[in-house]
């Protein structure tokens, strides 16, 4: 009860933009009267917003087929969303369309044919990529041949039309990895309480005994060790090496022993972790 109490206190707290130092004077209070300092850190869902939409492009060239995936995957959200997003649907039978429509206004989730007459959906599922590169793709299609393919460019799912059950099982998946994208990491350090969204993190570094928490334009530093922080991270966070962990969605390229981002920053990565970053890479994409 005190905790869901702290959280509710949060979320009205970011919800009205608060400075940081007042935040910290009043979980002070609140922490040490509730007797739950023993909480942090902790993953927190942010509802500073009251409506996170989620916008869901499909694109493919024959109509029969996009009208009955569309209706299979808002069954399945139907079912299966626990978070309450707002969801907004968007039909197109031109690839050229669609990029044309997310150049404007850059959508969340994409449904893509590879198999199309203008253009091929894995180069267009690049393009998309350019303009919002935590962008969720699907490839739909019926021809088993472009699976290998697809190992070449970024996939986030491939599903074989008429598979509902790769279906279902993806859009599961999408629902829980878009979550993390409205994810703050909570945490204390020196009397101060820092809030992160988790989308924003690149890496982190163990330095000493700390930790090196890098964003897309700051620094964090956190008291913890690095196999504890893992452990509190989402799968989307991965072990590259002994001192640093990777955002799997900041990740451009994967060689031997290091890891370029998308930032062009490179980090380590060593043979003892090496399987599980490819596997997990290749499994997420």
């Amino acid at each position: 009860m005190h905790w869901n109490l702290f959280l509710i206190i949060y979320n009205i707290l970011v919800a009205l933009n608060v400075e940081n130092s007042i935040i910290t004077f009043c979980f002070d209070i609140i922490s040490n009267k509730l007797q739950i300092n023993n909480k942090f850190p902790f993953i927190i869902f942010d509802k500073s917003s009251d409506n996170i939409n989620m916008n869901i492009a499909f694109c493919d060239d024959e109509k029969a087929t996009l009208e009955n995936l569309i209706k299979l995957t808002k069954d399945i959200i139907a079912k299966y969303d626990n978070y309450n997003f707002e969801f907004n649907f968007f039909a197109y039978t031109s690839p050229l369309e669609l990029l044309e429509a997310h150049s404007n206004s850059p959508f969340d989730v994409v449904f893509l044919d590879i198999d199309m007459p203008e253009i091929n959906g894995l180069n267009v599922g690049d393009k998309l990529y350019t303009k919002n590169e935590s962008i969720i793709i699907f490839y739909v299609t019926s021809y088993t041949e472009f699976i290998g393919e697809s190992i070449k460019h970024r996939v986030y799912r491939f599903i074989k039309k008429g598979d509902e059950k790769a279906l279902t099982e993806g859009i599961q998946a999408m629902l829980e990895d878009f979550a993390t994208l409205h994810q703050r990491y909570v945490y204390k350090y020196k009397g101060q309480y820092y809030s992160i969204v988790l989308n924003r993190i690149f890496y982190c570094e163990s330095k000493g005994h700390n930790i090196r928490i890098v964003t897309d334009n700051d620094i964090f530093t956190q008291r913890i060790l690095i196999k504890n922080l893992i452990k509190e991270l989402p799968p989307v966070f991965c072990r590259c090496h002994s001192g640093y962990i990777v955002n799997l969605r900041k990740i451009r390229d994967i060689e031997r022993n290091k890891i370029t981002l998308i930032n062009g920053v490179e980090i380590p990565m060593s043979a003892k972790y090496s399987t599980e970053v490819i596997i997990k890479f290749t499994t997420y994409f």
